[in-house]
C-alpha cells in the first residue's frame, strides 16, 4: 500500500513539474525574428554607413559654388565692385565687401539664410532667422569649409530660450576620377552638429564663423561607433543639399551681376557721344 501511495506522489510530483515546465515554454519571451524585409533593410542600412552618404548633386553643388566663388574673386581684384558702385548711378556709393576675414585671417563668404516665424512646435511660435560662411582655399579652386548657423527664440511667454544649431562640413569636397575610370564621391560622413542654449536676455550668438562660446552638444553625422539614427542623417543630408542648391544660385547671381556690372562699365567708357 505504502508503495502504491509512493508511486502516486511520484506521478503527480512529475506531472506537476511537466505542467510548470509546459507553462514555462508557453509563457517564455520567443526570440524576435525579422522578416526577410527587415532583414534586407538592416543590410542596406549598413553597407549605406559603411560607404558614407556620397551624393553626387552635392559634389557637383560644392564644385560650382567654387567656380563662382572664384569668379567673384575674379572680379573684385580687377575692382569691378567698387567701381560700379561709384559710376553706375542705379547702384549705392558703397558696396560692402564680399570677402571678410576670420579672426585667424582666413577668408570667407557670408550669406544669408531664411528668416521668419517657425510653428513647428505648435502653439509655440519661435522667430528664427540664419546665416552661413563659405571658406574658399588659398588658391580659390575648392571650398575648405561650409557653416551653417540657424538660431531661433520663442516669440511669447516670460521665459525666453534661444537656441542655435550649426551644421559644419570641414571637408566639402567634389567628385574625382579614379585610374580605372570610377569616380570619387565625397563620403560627407565628417559633418558635425552643434547646439547651443540660453535662457539669459544677454547671450548673443554673432554672425561670425568662430563663436566665442563653446557648444552644449556635438554630434557628427556618421561616426563608427556611434552613428545618428539612420532616418536623421538621411534627413540632414536633404536639408544639406537643398541649401546647397539655394546658395549655388545666390552665388551665380552674384558672379553673373558682376560681369553685367564690369559690361555696364566698359560701356559707359565707349559713351564718345
Amino acid at each position: 500500500m505504502k508503495q502504491f501511495q509512493c508511486f502516486n506522489y511520484t506521478v503527480i510530483l512529475l506531472s506537476l513539474f511537466s505542467l510548470f515546465g509546459l507553462s514555462g515554454f508557453l509563457f517564455a519571451e520567443r526570440p524576435t525574428v525579422l522578416t526577410f524585409k527587415e532583414r534586407e533593410t538592416a543590410k542596406q542600412i549598413e553597407a549605406q554607413r559603411k560607404a558614407g552618404f556620397g551624393d553626387i548633386e552635392i559634389d557637383t553643388l560644392h564644385e560650382s559654388i567654387a567656380k563662382n566663388i572664384q569668379g567673384i574673386r575674379k572680379m573684385v581684384e580687377l575692382g569691378v565692385d567698387k567701381q560700379a558702385a561709384l559710376y553706375l548711378p542705379d547702384l549705392p556709393a558703397t558696396e560692402a565687401n564680399i570677402f571678410k576675414e576670420d579672426k585667424d585671417g582666413k577668408v570667407y563668404v557670408q550669406f544669408v539664410l531664411p528668416q521668419g516665424q517657425s510653428y513647428v512646435d505648435w502653439p509655440k511660435i519661435y522667430l528664427y532667422d540664419g546665416v552661413g560662411f563659405i571658406y574658399p582655399s588659398e588658391d580659390f579652386s575648392k571650398i575648405d569649409k561650409i557653416v551653417l548657423m540657424f538660431r531661433r527664440v520663442n516669440a511669447e511667454g516670460f521665459v525666453y530660450i534661444k537656441e542655435m544649431r550649426r551644421l559644419i562640413n570641414p571637408s566639402p569636397n567634389f567628385s574625382a576620377s579614379n585610374e580605372d575610370g570610377t569616380s570619387q564621391i565625397d563620403s560627407n560622413s565628417d559633418i558635425k552638429l552643434e547646439y547651443y542654449q540660453s535662457f539669459t536676455s544677454n547671450t548673443i550668438w554673432p554672425d561670425k564663423p568662430n563663436q566665442p562660446f563653446e557648444p552644449d552638444v556635438v554630434m557628427e553625422l556618421n561616426t563608427e561607433n556611434d552613428p545618428l539614427p539612420y532616418e536623421k542623417q538621411k534627413l540632414i543630408m536633404r536639408q544639406y543639399k537643398k541649401i546647397l542648391r539655394k546658395v549655388d544660385k545666390e552665388m551665380a547671381i552674384k558672379y553673373r551681376g558682376l560681369e553685367l556690372d564690369q559690361k555696364r562699365m566698359v560701356s559707359k567708357m565707349l559713351d564718345f557721344k
